[in-house]
């Protein structure tokens, strides 16, 4: 049986070397899943002790009837059942205007946005003549569908100017804030001044024929996407944003909503996810710069030292991540690739005993580290990016192996010999 060569051998203990370190790089990858597992649970903390998403709905005005039901029996008789229902009366134009200060909230490293502030409600109803009608008039009141942990404040309910007092409810079937009503034909206004409280998000429904909100918040990244309606006009600086919605006609019983979230800027582990996704190139590429080097610089290097080389690179993400849950994504970056890139060219220059193979590995660091970055900024753009730079990497690789390499091996190892390819025309 032939004996394998020595690059045979040496291609099959790289190929064992990228094995393992994918493997590490999954690892990896595993424990970044646990930090974001733990920052979500964090984040779900903060959240209900703050109030949760906010979510408010109504006002509407409930009028509770009975309605009897008569059911045959097999033996003839008649059942007679007396339901309580409710009416709901949505208002023809319903307004919202919100003014919300936000701050950090932190649990152990993990901090999150939670805000507070005032929310302004005004409606106006067009009310019809039900006194003729099997209704209970005096059991009517207006309901606002709010969570009790959303309010900082025992509210006041104006109800054609007049003060309500406020009291909580469950009745048909929604919990919030009521105030009893007197109830007859013609218009009817209300308005509150509600204190509020939240975190995460903050939405109110589409409740009437003309709805509108208003927002002005010192956060400055919303998210305005996931809601039925996006804001007609918004604007967002270093400062804040402030944006309107304007529904003059809407299906008020369609259950829409409309809001925004808040998004918060510095969530790494997005970034770190999708960074450590291109951790075979970390691998791949510089074993690749490694093995020309043998090509043909005529130096021979160990598996043990590839495994090194390798492992470097696997732990800049390690880094990344252990980092940028203290610092800023920014510097973390910086600061993890300084450590592997330079550890890793400086091992290279010294076990070749050759400085300008220490600084090409430097510069495929560079190129490396800045696709990386390049790639986590511009998200919409990666498949363009990662594309382009793959066919960059096989176009240099053909290049640089345009003439053939041919290997032979020895005692001490690989070494090879550049020479072109020749054709044989001895049979023309």
């Amino acid at each position: 049986m032939k004996k394998p060569s020595a690059l045979t051998v040496k291609l099959i203990l790289i190929g064992i070397i990228v094995i393992l370190l994918l493997i590490g790089n999954t690892m990896i990858k595993s424990k970044l899943e646990d930090r974001e597992y733990a920052y979500n649970t964090a984040l779900r903390s903060i959240s209900e002790s703050a109030g949760g998403k906010f979510k408010s709905e109504g006002p509407v005005i409930v009028l509770p009837y009975e309605q009897t039901v008569y059911t045959k029996l097999p033996n003839g008789e008649e059942k007679k059942e007396v339901n309580r229902l409710h009416k709901f009366i949505s208002p023809e134009s319903l307004s919202y205007k919100a003014n919300l200060e936000t701050e950090k909230r932190t649990v152990g490293i993990y901090s999150a946005p939670v805000f507070s502030g005032d929310l302004s409600v005004k409606a106006e109803f067009e009310i019809e003549d039900f006194s003729s009608q099997k209704y209970k008039l005096d059991e009517a009141f207006l309901l606002f569908t709010i969570s009790d942990r959303s309010l900082q404040s025992k509210p006041v309910f104006k109800i054609n100017g007049k003060s309500h007092e406020v009291y909580l409810t469950n009745a048909a079937g929604f919990s919030g804030i009521a105030s009893d009503i007197k109830l007859e034909k013609g218009k009817i206004s209300f308005e509150s001044d509600i204190k509020i409280r939240g975190a995460l998000s903050f939405s109110t429904g589409v409740d009437a024929t003309d709805t509108s909100l208003s927002v002005t918040s010192d956060w400055v990244s919303p998210g305005f996407t996931g809601y039925d309606m996006l804001p007609d006009r918004h604007e967002i600086t270093e400062k804040g944003f402030h944006a309107e919605w304007s529904i003059p006609f809407a299906d008020k019983n369609a259950g829409h909503s409309i809001g925004f979230d808040f998004i918060d800027p510095v969530n790494v582990y997005k970034k770190l996810d999708r960074a450590v996704t291109y951790g075979f190139l970390f691998i791949i590429v510089p074993f690749i710069v490694l093995f020309l080097f043998e090509a043909f610089a005529r130096i021979n290097l160990h598996p043990l030292q590839y495994l090194l080389s390798g492992a470097a690179c696997v732990l800049f993400f390690l880094l990344l991540l252990a980092m940028s849950e203290h610092i800023s994504f920014g510097l973390s970056y910086i600061l993890a690739s300084l450590a592997a890139g330079l550890s890793t060219s400086s091992y290279i220059a010294s076990i070749s005993k050759k400085k300008r193979f220490g600084f090409v590995m430097s510069g495929v660091f560079i190129v490396l580290y800045a696709y990386l970055y390049l790639s986590l900024k511009s998200e919409d753009y990666a498949l363009l990016i990662g594309s382009l730079f793959a066919f960059i990497v096989v176009t240099l690789l053909m290049f640089f192996t345009r003439n053939g390499i041919l290997f032979h091996h020895g005692e001490d190892g690989i070494s090879e010999e550049v020479q072109p390819v020749q054709s044989d025309h001895s049979d023309c």
